[in-house]
């Protein structure tokens, strides 16, 4: 085992103070890479309070408090910068705050579990999972729910923050080598270009409601009405500084929209109602602007439709070479490609005569892992049978 994959050596620092930070700034513009995590609150604010920052070169651990009166754009100014490598560990929430912190997307990211799941088929894993199985090491993860508010953090806050941290770099190592073992380091580069897209991060006004539960089986005026209800919702939240489903619950919008109620007592006769009066005139009027509009700007509801027998038949079978494929070549069916993906290429097939073009199986490093096999299967020049193994039944493409 190398020095590297040993318990971590590194000198850690607490910073609290300008010097401190300038300090750290001055570590990473040596480093071409760096590791870094967030602690964060977010269960009773409109956004994500910053509480820590956790930071790890390869020679140093910095645990910087933001919740001090310093300035932390710098430090995102690395995570921005793509002459740096960002290494995270499911890291999307992490850089959602880079980018409501700067206006600006993440370059150059490389993700552990991403990339754990590009060469073996345990995905999601924690990064605990992950230090134990990369590197041997067993770490508790006791200050998980902590109050990363409360100030002085205590000596065991501290520790579990340096160690969030402190092994992301050597896994980051020993990922790499796998991926070039495997041919597929280009896989990892184009899965991690996504977290450079400003769609990721940034969703427009009208397109709030896609995320509400329910809305998918409301009628087009239905979701008319739940597409203005989510946008006051959300000025209603930003108003009170509370989580969105803390100040209206999804199912209470989708009532409101499926009734088209435009009087506040209507909808104060909800149960689980607890908006004042004011606020419920605010929703009222989202209704009415929901009603002004011309039938043709109502939005199309995108639930894919029914799958015919056929389709059905074949989505099954293209999932199970799929998961087949997975579990010999070790990568992670998730990332592969999901259920959606699978039906959405079926679907391209039928509409196109079989020309399965589009969808996120026919591109990119999917299109690359398996698109010769599906072709293949799909057009009859490779038959599938049933084997046994010492697991039982598989699936064999010949």
């Amino acid at each position: 085992m190398s020095k590297s994959d040993r318990k971590h050596n590194l000198a850690a620092r607490f910073v609290d103070d300008q010097t401190g930070l300038d300090d750290a700034v001055r570590d990473l513009e040596e480093s071409s890479r760096f590791a870094f995590d967030a602690e964060f609150v977010a269960e009773d604010a409109y956004g994500s309070e910053l509480c820590l920052l956790q930071v790890a070169t390869d020679q140093h651990v910095w645990i910087i408090d933001p919740l001090a009166e310093i300035d932390v754009s710098a430090f995102w100014a690395f995570v921005t910068n793509p002459q740096k490598i960002a290494v995270v560990h499911a890291g999307a929430e992490d850089l959602a705050l880079c980018y409501r912190e700067t206006g600006k997307v993440p370059q150059n990211v490389f993700d552990l579990q991403i990339a754990a799941g590009l060469v073996s088929t345990d995905y999601p894993i924690s990064l605990q999972r992950l230090i134990r199985g990369e590197l041997g090491l067993q770490l508790p993860k006791s200050q998980t729910l902590t109050n990363w508010r409360r100030r002085p953090l205590t000596p065991k806050q501290i520790q579990y923050a340096i160690e969030d941290v402190a092994y992301m770099l050597p896994i980051h190592d020993r990922l790499i080598r796998k991926l070039e073992k495997k041919n597929r380091l280009e896989w990892s580069t184009q899965e991690h270009r996504r977290f450079e897209k400003v769609s990721l991060y940034e969703q427009k006004d009208d397109e709030l409601y896609r995320n509400i539960k329910g809305a998918g089986a409301l009628s087009p005026r239905g979701l008319a009405i739940v597409r203005e209800l989510a946008v006051e919702r959300e000025k209603l939240a930003q108003s009170y500084n509370r989580p969105r489903r803390g100040v209206l619950k999804d199912y209470l919008l989708v009532e409101i929209a499926r009734h088209a109620w435009t009087k506040p007592e209507d909808i104060q006769s909800l149960r689980g109602m607890s908006l004042k009066h004011d606020a419920l005139v605010k929703l009222t009027r989202a209704v009415q602007r929901a009603l002004d509009q011309p039938s043709d700007s109502w939005p199309v509801n995108r639930r894919p439709p029914e799958q015919t027998p056929r389709e059905a038949a074949l989505t099954k079978l293209l999932s199970a070479v799929l998961q087949d494929f997975c579990e010999r070549e070790s990568v992670a069916a998730q990332l592969l490609g999901t259920n959606r993906d699978i039906r959405s290429l079926v679907r391209q097939m039928s509409l196109d005569n079989g020309d399965s073009s589009g969808g996120a199986l026919a591109c990119g490093w999917r299109r690359d892992a398996v698109g010769q096999i599906l072709d293949d299967v799909i057009s009859g020049k490779r038959a599938i049978r049933i084997a046994p193994s010492n697991e039982g039944p598989t699936i064999v493409v010949e």
